[in-house]
């Protein structure tokens, strides 16, 4: 079973007399709706002594999929239904309002999986949260999955444990670990670990890191061989963190990656665009106070004799998680240089952001072949007109404007049916007239093999996600 884009769905999506009904279903896929707050409500379901119900005992896949306002994936006021006890293979993704996937005693039924997938969970804290015990109840405090072979946690901002700390996680199988941007796990269970050490021949890949090999300061900055910057955890203001890098190892940064700034305003500054000469990539993400990303005062780009000297390489520029951005740039020219080697861009889930470029910007792009703008609530045009300028249109773009309930029109002056690019594709976008709600999906992605039989999601959330910067494989979604 397949639920796709159905933003208008109950917030609870099976209520208890519908699982009854739903004892043959083996894979599930839930997928952009917006209002589900409850995936399985098992209130209701009847526990008879001797004779419990067993809910979903056919289900082998589960998928859940950007579904925002998800906070339970199974909710019963009953500590001990049987479930999920042939669940091989589950995968949770950007699903920011779920603090943990299951309670302790649902865990105990988890005897069959055998992967755990779960990546961009803003608030997610643990796979198993501790429930209250009752009067009569034997605690055990294991959990175990005999079967697990394979754990994925990647760009999880909050995520702490696998489980409580009073418990213990045990698993005999695993072959795979990679655990990729979570700063506040520290380690992985002792029962993993010890069971790693013992079995190492069998281990085929295991990766645990939060940022690179090289510690610059406090654990915050981290540069790798490869060039890559990461900026981690910094909640001091823009200028004094950039006085704290240090000046030599600007130099070999190609990319830089900003994310998990609870308290930044901004991203960059003209004085740290002026040391970064050989940067070519930049993504920010998951910085709740961010309000700007380029903050320059009014022309400096084209006053600037010496245009190599600013950040003219920088060529892919992604921005992702920022719900108080406003302004990507401000006070940038028609004249200027500053970003005239940029050639992707891609926003997406910035709710406070209204438009992505001024006219000016838009011209001063003049190297722009990639523009996606996603999932961003109230951005209502493309681009927004300041003054009386023409904006200049370059014919070998690609545009992807999809989910963005507010957008309205394109930009000034422009023909929202026939805008002058190589290809627009706008979707999910009510509100604008080129909208292809409906239209031209092709529905060969929506077949079942091609959904459970290729659910590898490691481009989508490898460490060094700048080689596939823009074009990542996200369920193959450039095309749905």
């Amino acid at each position: 079973m397949i639920i796709w884009r159905c933003p208008k769905l109950s917030n609870i999506l099976f209520p208890s007399n519908v699982i009854k009904g739903m004892q043959s279903l083996e894979r599930l896929m839930v997928m952009w709706c917006q209002s589900v707050e409850v995936a399985f409500n098992l209130e209701g379901i009847i526990v008879r002594e001797g004779y419990p119900d067993i809910v979903l005992p056919s289900l082998t896949k589960l998928v859940l999929r950007y579904l925002p306002k998800l906070t339970h994936v199974c909710k019963s006021n009953l500590l001990r239904i049987p479930s999920f006890q042939n669940l091989t293979s589950l995968t949770v993704m950007c699903c920011s309002s779920l603090r943990y996937i299951f309670s302790s005693s649902q865990a105990e039924f988890l005897v069959k999986l055998q992967e755990i997938t779960v990546t961009e969970c803003g608030v997610l804290e643990a796979i198993v949260n501790e429930e209250p015990k009752v009067d009569d109840e034997v605690a055990t405090n294991i959990i175990m999955v005999p079967q697990l072979n394979s754990l994925k946690l990647c760009h999880l901002p909050n995520f702490k444990s696998l489980c409580p700390q009073a418990y213990t996680f045990e698993g005999s199988f695993i072959k795979k670990i990679k655990v990729i941007n979570c700063p506040n796990m520290r380690a992985l269970p002792s029962a993993l670990q010890r069971m790693l050490e013992l079995q190492d021949s069998n281990v085929r890949k295991v990766d645990f890191f939060n940022s690179a090999q090289h510690d610059l300061l406090d654990g915050k900055f981290s540069l790798n061989t490869e060039g890559i910057l990461d900026v981690t955890g910094i909640d001091e203001p823009t200028d004094i963190w950039h006085n704290q890098l240090e000046v030599g190892c600007l130099d070999k940064v190609r990319f830089m990656r900003v994310q998990f700034c609870g308290k930044l305003s901004s991203v960059v500054s003209f004085k740290l665009m002026q040391r970064l000469h050989n940067i070519q990539g930049l993504k920010v993400w998951w910085c709740d106070s961010l309000e700007m990303i380029f903050g320059l005062q009014e022309g400096v780009c084209a006053d600037v004799a010496e245009k190599e000297t600013l950040i003219t390489q920088l060529s892919k520029l992604k921005l992702k998680y920022l719900p108080k951005l406003t302004h990507i740039w401000k006070n940038i020219s028609q004249q200027a240089h500053c970003f005239e080697n940029l050639r992707f861009l891609t926003v997406q889930h910035c709710d406070n952001l209204r438009y992505i470029f001024t006219i000016s910007m838009a011209n001063a792009l003049v190297n722009l072949q990639n523009l996606t703008v996603e999932h961003c609530e109230k951005v209502e045009k493309i681009v927004t007109r300041e003054n009386e300028e023409e904006i200049f249109w370059r014919e070998n773009m690609v545009v992807k404007l999809r989910n963005l309930p507010s957008l309205v029109c394109f930009g000034p002056d422009v023909n929202d049916t026939e805008i002058p690019v190589i290809t627009a594709k706008a979707r999910f976008c009510p509100k604008f007239p080129g909208n292809e709600d409906g239209v031209g999906l092709d529905f060969k992605y929506l077949d079942n093999d091609f959904f459970y039989q290729n659910l590898d999601v490691d481009n989508f959330v490898e460490e060094d996600d700048f080689d596939d910067f823009v074009e990542e494989d996200d369920f193959h979604d450039d095309d749905n």
